[in-house]
């Protein structure tokens, strides 16, 4: 994410997608599956290494009235935080890792 000149936030490589069956959302999750970068830790063989959140929001058509916006009756948001293991869970002393979590060496 980042803010822009107009302190307005924007996130790079974000996608909308307008779908009406359920056939392109797995599609969909796949091609976003596909592209999560991960990494071993001493905690888990895949472990993320970077953020995924997925968002579907539910809309349906206002009385069978079709030139009307489809109205919002519902959202559902999954996330998939990278690197979300605790350090106490890991016996992993990988610099690689330590420096993905933010952890500062002192060597």
């Amino acid at each position: 994410m980042r803010e822009d000149g107009k302190q307005q936030v924007c996130i790079v490589g974000l996608q909308e997608y307008s779908v009406s069956d359920v056939e392109t959302i797995k599609e969909l999750i796949e091609k976003g599956s596909a592209t999560i970068s991960t990494g071993t830790t001493g905690a888990n063989e895949e472990s993320s290494r970077s953020h995924v959140v997925l968002q579907l929001a539910i809309k349906r058509v206002v009385d069978g009235n079709v030139s009307k916006p489809p109205r919002l009756v519902g959202k559902l948001s999954f996330i998939d935080l990278a690197g979300s293991e605790r350090g106490t869970d890991t016996t992993d002393n990988d610099k690689q890792t330590r420096l993905q979590r933010g952890i500062k060496n002192n060597f």
